[in-house]
């Protein structure tokens, strides 16, 4: 098997935060590292590339058994659904209408695996669709509480979803993000009072995540990853970087949104979370600027990692890129992606890999990379 790896910090970073339910999780400074001492890829496996099969980017992915529902928001504005045995594509629903089972424009999906059913939110049409996942039929459409919310989940159990909506007015769920509702839309409960950041929008559109029955939220413009216990949010991780801050508050008090963004995007302010979490880690992506970082928290070793994604030194040859995590894999494993335009393949080393793209062209499809962290 190829060895991929990030050697880890040696010191215990992870500790009790103060006046919160949950854990603080500090990930330092940054590491200056090559990939060769602590992530083990398992396998690659290049996704088909037809005509029918064609993504731009993964904005979200989920593994699901023997299939892998990947999003592509902007190129092919469709959910796919491939083979996560030959990356073969199986079924695909496109952008294409208002019509009952139809969307234009997807926003974010939850895979509800109780029952095999898919929800797709189009947030330009402020549409739930539900769908089965085995054949991707159409079975209905959910009402909102309100319109264009900027995640949502399924509650576990229930029948019940969580929608995290950006921040209006006090007049709007006075003035709270949470939103539990039936499938008729009727608001049930609401918690989270919005801060002033939650009138900007600009954050994952797939907030929620399930970590084995734990349902989780990273609300935008902030480092607290909360949980879903008991009817309320409690807080599951405290996050923070020794050389990172997120915006303060007072920034988003007054002026435009578009303001407010040029500002953060002129600093070295975090921003842009993507929390990855199974059984052995939990893994955050996010932009500093117009760069990304990975951090990521071994709950094995107690250990931490911090890197800047574009100076790891690809010291095991892969074509010179770290696969950032778009996604888990059951307990262990993240999956990364190679973009088969950004690799040099006179650099690859792996034979596996060179297998993989030896046929492609800068156009195909990405390569996911199932690894874990040590």
């Amino acid at each position: 098997m190829a060895l991929l790896g990030i050697v880890w910090g040696c010191s215990d970073n992870r500790r009790t935060a103060g006046g919160v339910d949950g854990a603080g999780i500090g990930f330092g400074a940054l590491d200056e590292t090559g990939l060769s001492a602590c992530m083990q890829v398992a396998r690659y496996l290049p996704l088909e590339t037809t005509d029918s099969s064609l993504v731009g980017a993964i904005d979200q992915l989920e593994v699901v058994g023997d299939r892998i529902v990947l999003l592509d928001t902007y190129t092919s504005r469709s959910i796919s659904v491939f083979s996560a045995k030959n990356g073969r594509l199986l079924s695909r629903l496109s952008g294409k209408g208002n019509a009952p089972g139809e969307f234009l424009s997807p926003h974010a999906f939850w895979v509800e695996r109780s029952d095999g059913s898919l929800y797709v939110l189009d947030r330009m049409l402020s549409k739930l669709v539900k769908y089965r996942l085995a054949d991707l039929s159409y079975v209905e459409e959910i009402k909102l509480p309100a319109h264009a919310p900027l995640a949502f989940a399924v509650l576990p159990d229930s029948a019940c979803f969580l929608y995290y909506y950006p921040y209006r007015s006090e007049r709007q769920f006075g003035g709270n993000q949470m939103v539990k509702a039936d499938g008729q839309g009727r608001v049930l409960s609401v918690c989270h009072p919005a801060p002033s950041s939650g009138r900007v929008l600009h954050g994952n559109p797939a907030a929620f995540y399930a970590c084995g029955r734990d349902l989780c939220v990273v609300p935008y413009w902030g480092g607290t990853v909360y949980e879903w216990k008991s009817g309320s949010l409690r807080v599951r991780y405290q996050l923070d970087w020794e050389n990172g801050r997120f915006p303060e508050e007072s920034l988003f008090g007054s002026g435009e949104s578009a303001d407010i963004m040029k500002k953060i995007l002129s600093e070295d302010y975090i921003r842009f979370l993507y929390v990855y979490e199974n059984t052995a880690c939990l893994a955050v992506k996010y932009w500093k600027k117009k760069e990304l970082y990975l951090s990521a928290w071994s709950k094995k070793s107690n250990r931490v990692l911090h890197v800047k994604a574009d100076e790891v030194a690809d010291d095991i040859g892969i074509g010179g890129r770290l696969p950032l995590p778009v996604g888990v894999a059951g307990a262990e494993e993240l999956v990364g992606v190679l973009q088969p335009q950004e690799l040099d393949r006179a650099r690859i080393k792996d034979q596996s890999l060179l297998s993989a793209v030896a046929s492609m062209d800068d156009e195909a499809n990405p390569v996911l990379v199932f690894y874990t962290l040590k």
